[in-house]
């Protein structure tokens, strides 16, 4: 694994040997395999990156159950994302950075999970939610840099900064790419200065990690950031190109060709075409037959400017023609990944769709199959009742009609042994009730006068029957009441209505209502017709 990033293929014949002599399982040679493709800029090798790494993660040795598939899992994951990233896919750049992030937070890696969420807004911004994905990376900056220091904490803030500058430089904001870059500086700077008071909590960075070696290579890539910044700038400053470019040349990892390739910009502003061109003499025999990149449009370019550089304009034109015509074809493939993806994502909506519409049928389905079971029992329990009620009710019927019989029976037994209805006896009560204004309590009762005068209610009913004209009881003094409304209708104009009506036993409703039924028209008309 040491030589897979300068040797690929000694590497890939190492691990095959080491295959077949059984120092590595089936598993640990295609992850390395994995590993060795997604260093590599050729599309063709990302995609065995890809493809070994979606077996992988079908392998049972990446289904978590404990740490060590836990760590599988997450190891491949990273690989994935990375060939992702390189190849330009950043939909599933983000998709497997949001798995990992969440793979890390169910086990308690907490830390490594931000580390995570930087993937994720480090994606967003490369699929047009670059708000979004700043607000993310800015959420990580900050919660990793506070609490007591830890290199586990360090480590993610050092990724977190270095996603966001990658984030600023596309869009042209290289004053904050500079502040990004000299944060990253600061914060190694503080570790060497005090390494003790930073806990040794780091899933990444074990006991066994070369911390020198670590903080050189942060530090040499901050500095190359600080160099591109600057020479991005318009105009370039030159001074600070130069400072951080020889810098990073010093450097143990200035002669590694990821960091060489940081220093294209500033080489350019520089005016130094032949590391330049170095350099991409490097990236293109690593491309291999996949030119049809953007690293390699890059590359064109820079051969164009140095050509136009060193007056060779014919060559320039020749690189730019040629520029021109990849950035097209770049465009086209662009516009058509987009629309696949789209295409995609329209299939897995449309997936989910039909699989939220399956589940709300079955839902449904569920629900009346509740709703019919509940209704039967509902009906049943209805049944029952309604029998027990209908029995019931024939029971009662049965005794009430005992009971009507035994009644009528003495009713009429009552009735035949009652004397012949009495003038006297009529008038008696018919005098009590007119003098004493029995009829003007509102509340005044058929049983009033039969408890009065101590007559049974039949009697009293063929007394009214007998010499009342035929009228009912209530009939009698309805009449009586309104005989006396139109007494004082007309001899005592200052009342109103309803004093009147109150003064015979009426409520004004009822006066109104007896008045005109009895007379064709209201008090009140009657009153103005006076």
């Amino acid at each position: 694994m040491m030589i897979y990033g300068t040797q690929p293929e000694r590497a890939l014949t190492i691990v095959d040997s080491a295959l077949i002599v059984g120092n590595v399982s089936p598993f640990r040679a295609d992850f390395i395999r994995a590993k060795i493709y997604a260093n590599s800029l050729e599309k063709q090798e990302l995609n065995k990156a890809i493809d070994l790494c979606e077996g992988l993660l079908r392998n049972d040795s990446t289904q978590v159950v404990d740490n060590a598939t836990f760590a599988n899992r997450s190891n491949v994951l990273g690989v994935m994302m990375d060939a992702c990233r390189k190849k330009g896919d950043e939909e599933r750049w983000l998709q497997f950075a949001i798995e990992r992030a969440e793979l890390n937070r169910s086990h308690g890696m907490l830390t490594e999970a931000l580390r995570m969420e930087a993937e994720i807004g480090a994606a967003m911004t490369h699929v047009g939610r670059r708000e979004e994905g700043l607000i993310k990376l800015e959420h990580v900056i900050r919660t990793v840099d506070t609490g007591a220091p830890s290199l586990d904490r360090m480590d993610a803030l050092i990724i977190a900064l270095k996603r966001r500058i990658n984030v600023f430089e596309m869009a042209g904001r290289f004053q904050d790419m500079i502040t990004d870059a000299k944060a990253i500086i600061s914060k190694l700077e503080d570790y060497r200065d005090r390494p003790s008071a930073y806990a040794h909590d780091s899933f990444r960075l074990t006991k066994g990690t070369d911390m020198g070696r670590y903080c050189d290579f942060y530090t040499a890539q901050a500095m190359a950031y600080l160099a591109r910044a600057y020479a991005h700038m318009t105009p370039p400053n030159i001074p600070e190109v130069r400072k951080y470019a020889s810098l990073v040349e010093k450097s143990e990892f200035g002669r590694t060709f990821g960091i060489r390739s940081m220093l294209t910009p500033a080489w350019k502003a520089l005016g130094q075409w032949d590391k330049l061109m170095a350099v991409d003499a490097d990236a293109e025999s690593r491309m291999g037959n996949d030119t049809i990149n953007v690293a390699y449009s890059a590359i064109l370019k820079d051969r164009a400017d140095e050509a136009r550089a060193r007056g060779h304009f014919v060559q320039a034109i020749s690189y730019m023609e040629r520029y021109t015509r990849l950035q097209e074809q770049l465009n086209e493939k662009r516009q058509e990944t987009e629309a696949q993806n789209y295409a995609a994502r329209y299939h897995a909506l449309e997936q989910d769709r039909e699989i939220q519409e399956e589940k709300a049928r079955s839902k449904r389905k569920d629900t009346i199959i509740a709703i019919i079971s509940v209704l039967m029992l509902l009906a049943a329990l209805f049944a029952f009742f309604s029998i027990r009620h209908h029995r019931s009710i024939l029971e009662k019927n049965r005794a009430l009609a005992r009971m009507i019989s035994e009644l009528s029976e003495s009713q009429a037994s009552s009735k035949a042994e009652s004397p012949k209805p009495s003038r006297e006896q009529f008038d008696l009560i018919d005098r009590t009730v007119r003098e004493e204004k029995l009829y003007t309590n509102i509340n005044l009762q058929r049983q009033d006068i039969v408890d009065r005068f101590n007559i049974n209610r039949h009697a009293m009913n063929d007394l009214f029957t007998a010499f009342a004209g035929g009228q009912s009881f209530t009939a009698y003094i309805n009449n009586l009441r309104l005989q006396d409304a139109v007494r004082l209708l007309q001899d005592e104009p200052e009342h109103s209505i309803s004093d009147i009506a109150e003064a015979v036993g009426f409520s004004p409703a009822t006066l109104r209502e007896q008045f005109k039924h009895q007379y064709g028209m209201t008090p009140t008309e009657y009153r103005q017709n006076l």
